[in-house]
Protein backbone atom coordinates (compact mmCIF):
# COMPACT_ATOMS: atom_id res chain seq x y z
CA UNK A 1 0.00 0.00 0.00
CA UNK A 2 2.89 2.54 0.88
CA UNK A 3 3.68 4.95 -1.97
CA UNK A 4 7.25 5.62 -3.00
CA UNK A 5 9.03 8.81 -4.07
CA UNK A 6 9.41 7.08 -8.06
CA UNK A 7 5.77 6.13 -8.60
CA UNK A 8 3.94 9.46 -8.65
CA UNK A 9 4.58 13.32 -10.12
CA UNK A 10 6.04 15.79 -7.75
CA UNK A 11 3.24 18.02 -7.88
CA UNK A 12 0.76 15.69 -6.96
CA UNK A 13 3.50 14.90 -4.22
CA UNK A 14 3.62 18.42 -2.47
CA UNK A 15 -0.30 18.85 -3.13
CA UNK A 16 -0.44 15.75 -0.31
CA UNK A 17 1.99 17.67 1.37
CA UNK A 18 -0.25 21.07 1.52
CA UNK A 19 -3.50 18.42 2.51
CA UNK A 20 -1.34 16.49 5.24
CA UNK A 21 -0.52 19.85 6.56
CA UNK A 22 -4.10 21.40 7.28
CA UNK A 23 -5.45 17.96 8.48
CA UNK A 24 -2.29 18.18 11.11
CA UNK A 25 -3.54 21.61 11.92
CA UNK A 26 -6.99 20.96 12.66
CA UNK A 27 -6.16 17.91 14.98
CA UNK A 28 -3.42 19.32 16.62
CA UNK A 29 -6.22 22.11 17.60
CA UNK A 30 -8.46 20.02 18.47
CA UNK A 31 -6.61 17.30 20.31
CA UNK A 32 -7.99 16.63 24.23
CA UNK A 33 -4.05 17.71 24.87
CA UNK A 34 -5.20 18.77 28.75
CA UNK A 35 -6.46 15.42 29.79
CA UNK A 36 -3.70 13.72 27.57
CA UNK A 37 -1.46 15.57 29.32
CA UNK A 38 -2.97 14.90 32.79
CA UNK A 39 -2.83 11.15 33.05
CA UNK A 40 0.98 9.55 32.35
CA UNK A 41 -0.81 6.30 31.87
CA UNK A 42 -2.36 7.56 28.83
CA UNK A 43 0.63 8.80 27.23
CA UNK A 44 2.33 5.27 27.74
CA UNK A 45 -0.60 3.65 25.79
CA UNK A 46 -0.55 5.57 23.12
CA UNK A 47 3.34 5.41 22.86
CA UNK A 48 2.87 1.57 23.05
CA UNK A 49 -0.14 1.27 20.34
CA UNK A 50 1.78 3.82 18.38
CA UNK A 51 5.14 1.22 18.52
CA UNK A 52 2.43 -1.58 17.53
CA UNK A 53 1.26 0.22 15.02
CA UNK A 54 5.01 1.07 13.49
CA UNK A 55 5.49 -2.93 13.76
CA UNK A 56 2.17 -4.41 11.56
CA UNK A 57 2.94 -1.76 8.97
CA UNK A 58 6.20 -2.31 8.59
CA UNK A 59 5.47 -6.11 7.50
CA UNK A 60 3.89 -6.04 3.96
CA UNK A 61 3.46 -8.20 1.08
CA UNK A 62 2.60 -7.18 -2.47
CA UNK A 63 3.17 -7.84 -6.14
CA UNK A 64 4.25 -4.39 -7.66
CA UNK A 65 4.79 -1.32 -5.97
CA UNK A 66 1.74 -0.09 -3.96
CA UNK A 67 -0.16 -2.93 -4.64
CA UNK A 68 0.33 -4.82 -1.67
CA UNK A 69 -1.23 -5.15 2.16
CA UNK A 70 -0.28 -4.67 5.33
CA UNK A 71 -2.80 -5.17 8.18
CA UNK A 72 -4.07 -1.43 9.19
CA UNK A 73 -4.91 -1.75 12.72
CA UNK A 74 -6.18 1.76 12.60
CA UNK A 75 -9.98 1.26 13.98
CA UNK A 76 -8.32 -0.04 17.11
CA UNK A 77 -6.27 2.94 17.44
CA UNK A 78 -8.80 5.03 16.88
CA UNK A 79 -11.48 3.61 19.00
CA UNK A 80 -8.52 3.73 22.22
CA UNK A 81 -7.47 7.27 21.22
CA UNK A 82 -10.36 9.67 19.24
CA UNK A 83 -9.98 11.18 15.71
CA UNK A 84 -7.45 13.99 16.60
CA UNK A 85 -4.80 11.96 18.44
CA UNK A 86 -5.31 9.25 15.76
CA UNK A 87 -4.51 11.25 13.29
CA UNK A 88 -1.10 12.71 15.06
CA UNK A 89 -0.02 9.16 16.13
CA UNK A 90 -0.57 7.73 12.46
CA UNK A 91 1.50 10.75 11.44
CA UNK A 92 3.80 9.85 13.77
CA UNK A 93 4.17 6.40 13.20
CA UNK A 94 4.62 6.94 8.75
CA UNK A 95 7.57 9.06 9.57
CA UNK A 96 8.78 6.16 11.78
CA UNK A 97 7.65 3.84 9.01
CA UNK A 98 9.84 6.35 6.66
CA UNK A 99 12.87 6.28 8.40
CA UNK A 100 13.30 2.53 7.32
CA UNK A 101 11.45 2.78 3.43
CA UNK A 102 13.41 6.84 2.69
CA UNK A 103 10.39 7.28 0.35
CA UNK A 104 10.47 10.95 2.08
CA UNK A 105 8.63 13.14 -0.87
CA UNK A 106 5.50 10.24 -0.91
CA UNK A 107 5.44 10.70 3.18
CA UNK A 108 2.39 13.02 3.02
CA UNK A 109 0.24 11.03 0.73
CA UNK A 110 1.09 7.82 2.70
CA UNK A 111 -0.17 9.62 5.84
CA UNK A 112 -3.68 10.13 3.87
CA UNK A 113 -3.98 7.41 2.37
CA UNK A 114 -3.18 4.96 5.17
CA UNK A 115 -3.52 6.89 7.86
CA UNK A 116 -5.83 9.71 7.84
CA UNK A 117 -8.52 8.31 5.36
CA UNK A 118 -8.50 4.83 7.72
CA UNK A 119 -9.27 7.13 10.77
CA UNK A 120 -11.59 9.78 9.78
CA UNK A 121 -13.79 6.45 8.41
CA UNK A 122 -13.39 4.76 11.61
CA UNK A 123 -14.60 7.67 13.51
CA UNK A 124 -17.18 8.49 11.54
CA UNK A 125 -18.88 4.82 11.52
CA UNK A 126 -18.35 5.00 15.34
CA UNK A 127 -19.97 8.32 15.29
CA UNK A 128 -22.94 7.01 13.22
CA UNK A 129 -23.44 4.01 15.30
CA UNK A 130 -23.25 6.14 18.51
CA UNK A 131 -26.00 8.68 17.24
CA UNK A 132 -28.40 6.24 15.98
CA UNK A 133 -28.00 2.91 16.83
CA UNK A 134 -28.56 1.01 20.58
CA UNK A 135 -25.69 1.23 22.81
CA UNK A 136 -25.22 -2.16 22.90
CA UNK A 137 -21.96 -4.14 23.73
CA UNK A 138 -22.10 -6.71 20.56
CA UNK A 139 -23.28 -4.05 18.31
CA UNK A 140 -20.13 -1.64 19.44
CA UNK A 141 -17.88 -4.88 19.18
CA UNK A 142 -19.60 -6.17 15.50
CA UNK A 143 -20.08 -2.69 13.97
CA UNK A 144 -17.84 -0.27 15.49
CA UNK A 145 -14.58 -2.36 15.46
CA UNK A 146 -15.16 -5.61 12.80
CA UNK A 147 -17.59 -3.98 10.52
CA UNK A 148 -15.80 -0.22 10.85
CA UNK A 149 -12.66 -1.86 10.26
CA UNK A 150 -12.99 -3.78 6.91
CA UNK A 151 -14.66 -0.38 5.81
CA UNK A 152 -12.01 1.87 6.76
CA UNK A 153 -9.31 -1.31 5.18
CA UNK A 154 -11.34 -0.84 1.89
CA UNK A 155 -11.69 2.45 1.88
CA UNK A 156 -7.88 2.62 1.76
CA UNK A 157 -7.52 0.04 -1.10
CA UNK A 158 -10.50 1.95 -3.01
CA UNK A 159 -8.77 5.15 -2.37
CA UNK A 160 -5.59 3.35 -3.34
CA UNK A 161 -6.59 2.02 -6.64
CA UNK A 162 -8.68 5.22 -8.21
CA UNK A 163 -5.24 7.13 -7.65
CA UNK A 164 -3.19 4.60 -9.27
CA UNK A 165 -6.05 4.71 -12.43
CA UNK A 166 -6.45 8.45 -12.12
CA UNK A 167 -2.96 8.91 -12.42
CA UNK A 168 -2.51 6.31 -15.04
CA UNK A 169 0.32 4.46 -13.04
CA UNK A 170 -1.53 1.22 -13.41
CA UNK A 171 -4.19 0.35 -15.58
CA UNK A 172 -7.49 -0.90 -14.31
CA UNK A 173 -6.90 -4.15 -15.75
CA UNK A 174 -4.03 -4.67 -14.50
CA UNK A 175 -4.96 -3.86 -11.46
CA UNK A 176 -8.42 -5.80 -11.45
CA UNK A 177 -6.01 -8.71 -12.70
CA UNK A 178 -3.42 -8.77 -10.06
CA UNK A 179 -4.52 -7.15 -6.68
CA UNK A 180 -8.42 -6.83 -6.72
CA UNK A 181 -9.00 -10.40 -6.21
CA UNK A 182 -6.88 -10.52 -3.06
CA UNK A 183 -8.55 -8.07 -1.50
CA UNK A 184 -11.85 -9.93 -0.11
CA UNK A 185 -8.74 -12.18 1.51
CA UNK A 186 -7.46 -9.12 3.06
CA UNK A 187 -10.63 -7.42 4.89
CA UNK A 188 -11.95 -10.35 6.38
CA UNK A 189 -8.55 -10.58 8.58
CA UNK A 190 -8.20 -7.07 9.04
CA UNK A 191 -12.03 -7.06 10.38
CA UNK A 192 -11.06 -10.01 12.81
CA UNK A 193 -7.72 -8.65 14.16
CA UNK A 194 -9.99 -5.11 15.57
CA UNK A 195 -12.93 -6.78 16.36
CA UNK A 196 -10.64 -9.55 18.64
CA UNK A 197 -8.58 -7.09 20.12
CA UNK A 198 -11.45 -4.64 20.66
CA UNK A 199 -12.89 -7.34 22.47
CA UNK A 200 -9.98 -8.08 24.30
CA UNK A 201 -9.63 -4.84 25.56
CA UNK A 202 -13.10 -4.32 26.70
CA UNK A 203 -11.94 -7.72 28.87
CA UNK A 204 -9.32 -6.57 30.23
CA UNK A 205 -8.57 -2.85 29.76
CA UNK A 206 -11.86 -0.88 28.77
CA UNK A 207 -10.07 2.25 30.21
CA UNK A 208 -7.86 2.41 27.38
CA UNK A 209 -10.23 2.42 25.28
CA UNK A 210 -11.35 6.38 24.66
CA UNK A 211 -15.00 5.19 22.39
CA UNK A 212 -16.39 2.99 25.23
CA UNK A 213 -18.17 3.20 28.65
CA UNK A 214 -19.07 0.55 30.74
CA UNK A 215 -21.97 2.05 32.16
CA UNK A 216 -22.97 2.70 28.48
CA UNK A 217 -22.43 -0.04 26.80
CA UNK A 218 -23.32 -2.33 29.83
CA UNK A 219 -26.22 -0.79 31.75
CA UNK A 220 -29.35 -3.29 32.34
Amino acid sequence: MHINDLLLSSDLLLFADFIWLLVLVQAVRSAPWRAFLAHSTRQHVFAGASLGLFLIWSFAVGVRPALGFHFLGVTVYTLMFGWSLGVIGVGLVMVAVTFTTGDWSALALNALLIGVLPVSVSYGIYALVYRYLPHHLFIYIFLCAFFNAMLAAAATVLALVVLLVATETYSFHRISSDYLPFVPLYLFPEGLLNGMTITALIGVRPDWLKTYDDAIYLKG
